[in-house]
């Protein structure tokens, strides 16, 4: 774990570096890892999972209970005597079991035996000389500019992009540039999405690691301040337990995860206000935490929509997701799938992920090694949700949208001149070509210059898009270091949780559940109700004032639109998918 900071203390990014480290051994020469379990057919669930979620499918929204998912894919009991057996007889011993995993400790040679394995019920997390576990890291909540710069000398910011022209700071571009606007309250995305509903009658669960002891007194007083209803009795829900918290240091320590948890928690609430809120803590940020907690929301369909707000990658060195573990995420989001709960991922922070993007991006993974799709947003069976930089008229209405992608320049020495020009990257939508072979909601729809890696069809991300650029963040409230404070946060954790509460909305106003929402929102990419967000033909900057507490740094500049690696282009494109929700999009699911 690592917090880097920019301009001094004004906006802070905090992420986990996911490292490996050594197994757990009860003894000498022994060894501790989760056995992750197979279903009962593969190939069964793959088909199935893809009947109930395509719409051309005569057994769409034809879900599953937990109960008939567990009667059709668990192992027989005959299976699983016998996987006990075999463990038994390599001197492996059982410690903990649910329906995904079992955990095991033995001699570390037979546990490596296991390992290696070709059994059909069960495969290994990862080799046994790694942990079991892997640290995600922040998806990009923690970028943060602050909403006010003290008592005496309110930070300049607009209504709406162009209000309030920056004349008294250098040209850019040869304009002169607008002040940043205010971080945008709730009430300001509903009107500039069109959201009219409120989610009655759904569930959105939020998945996370720790939690914040204030979180509900927050987003009540928070929702109070900006003119919004606090929460219902009952409406908010917290599975947390700080007793059984693994606080490792390959995780950012709990209270660095309360603004992740406000974000997510506020952002639901403010789109879809009657939609009851369920936040499940993970004990870490380590995979198989990660996992429990999403796992106890698919087990027993606590929920209708689960947003996450965190990511990790498969290519970097020294990596930790091997394929085994990989697997075990995609048949829980198939699990999810089959009983109709939609899962939402954030696409990440980084542009392309590459080496280059993580030498000056904020929330980047410096382990990584190449440009790839973030993890889990890259798997087939979640949707993943990028960024934009959403821009209001006058009026409060959508005027534009563009890219979320930031380039940085400060002032120049003699204050004449913004250096350098267009700026270093520090921001940006998370995408590109993902591991998974292409899945066929993708065919037809992405380009195939997009989706060619290795000679291969690939699964390329994001699949839609929201507000949570970092020049034009939103309003969040929590509290920090002891006092309530309302900061503007910026990244795709913005737009994840705010894309899962509209599909909520999209869920009342249906009366159906939709579920795992990808092979819909393709069909939809041609029945004109996303916006189709491309880059800007001319720069369109964003002065922000950071403060008067930062001195020489107190102006940036942002160019937006300029995400690393990636193109907002016409059609789906890999920095903004297929685009936003647009003015028909709510309505066309009244009619549907």
């Amino acid at each position: 774990m690592r917090a880097i900071a920019l301009l001094a203390a004004a906006a802070a990014i905090v992420m986990s570096v996911g490292n490996t480290f050594p197994a757990a051994a009860e003894t000498a020469g022994s060894a501790v890892a989760r056995l992750y379990i197979d279903v009962r057919d593969q190939n069964d669930l793959d088909s199935l999972a893809r009947a109930v979620t395509d719409p051309r499918s005569p057994s769409y929204r034809h879900f599953l209970s937990p109960a008939d998912y567990r009667r059709r894919f668990a192992l027989t009991d005959a299976q699983h005597r016998d996987l006990l057996t075999r463990l038994a007889a390599d001197g492996i011993r059982v410690t903990g079991e649910t329906s995904h995993y079992l955990r095991i400790t033995g001699p570390a040679a037979a546990v490596a035996r296991v390992a290696g394995a070709s059994a059909a019920a069960h495969s290994l997390s990862t080799p046994v000389s790694a942990a079991a576990d892997a640290a995600a890291r922040l998806a990009g909540p923690q970028a943060r500019v602050r909403e006010k710069a003290d008592a005496d000398e309110p930070a300049k910011c607009s209504s709406w992009l162009g209000e309030s022209p920056a004349a008294d700071m250098p040209p850019a571009y040869g304009s002169i540039s607008s002040y940043a606007t205010c971080p945008y309250r709730p009430d300001q995305l509903r009107k500039a999405y069109h959201v009219t509903t409120t989610g009655r009658g759904r569930t959105v669960a939020i998945v996370g690691a720790y939690g914040s002891p204030t979180m509900r007194a927050d987003a009540d007083r928070f929702a109070t301040a900006v003119g919004d209803k606090p929460f219902r009795p009952g409406q908010y829900r917290e599975d947390v337990d700080p007793n059984a918290w693994n606080l490792t240091p390959d995780c950012a320590p709990p209270a660095d995860w309360a603004g992740e948890q406000a974000l997510d928690v506020e952002t639901v609430h403010g789109y879809a206000p009657d939609a009851a809120v369920r936040y499940v803590g993970a004990n870490s940020c380590l995979d198989e935490d990660l996992m429990d907690a999403e796992s106890s929301i698919i087990d027993n369909r606590s929920a209708d929509l689960i947003t996450n707000s965190w990511a990790e990658i498969i290519h970097a060195d020294p990596g930790h997701l091997t394929p085994d573990l990989v697997a075990a995420w995609n048949r829980l989001f198939e699990q999810a799938a089959v009983e109709g709960i939609g899962v939402y991922f954030a696409s990440g922070d980084c542009g392309d992920a590459s080496p280059g993007a993580a030498h000056a991006g904020l929330n980047c993974d410096p382990a990584t090694t190449a440009a790839q799709a973030e993890w889990p947003a890259a798997s087939p069976w979640v949707t993943a949700v990028g960024g934009t930089a959403l821009g209001t008229d006058a009026h409060g209405r959508y005027a534009w949208e563009t890219s979320m992608g930031d380039d940085l320049s400060i002032r120049s020495a003699d204050g004449t001149a913004w250096t350098p020009l267009p700026g270093v990257f520090v921001f940006g939508g998370g995408g590109g070509p993902g591991d998974a072979p292409q899945p066929w909601y993708q065919r037809g729809v992405v380009p195939a210059a997009l989706a060619a890696a290795g000679g291969q069809a690939r699964r390329v991300t994001p699949d839609v898009a929201l507000e949570g650029d970092f020049a034009v963040p939103v309003l969040v409230g929590y509290t920090l270091g002891g006092t309530f404070q309302l900061i503007g946060y910026a990244g795709t954790s913005a737009a994840s949780p705010g894309f899962a509460a509209i599909q909520a909305g999209a869920e009342q106003v249906s009366g159906r559940t939709i579920g795992f929402a990808n092979p819909l929102l393709y069909r939809l990419s041609r029945a004109g109700v996303l916006h189709d967000v491309t880059e800007p033909t001319a720069p369109v900057t964003a002065v922000r004032d950071l403060g008067a507490d930062q001195g020489d740094l107190r102006y940036v500049l942002f160019t937006l639109g300029q995400d690393y690696g990636l193109s907002a282009t016409t059609g789906y494109d890999a920095a903004t998918g297929l685009g936003s929700p647009g003015p028909a999009y709510l309505s066309w699911f009244r009619r549907h």
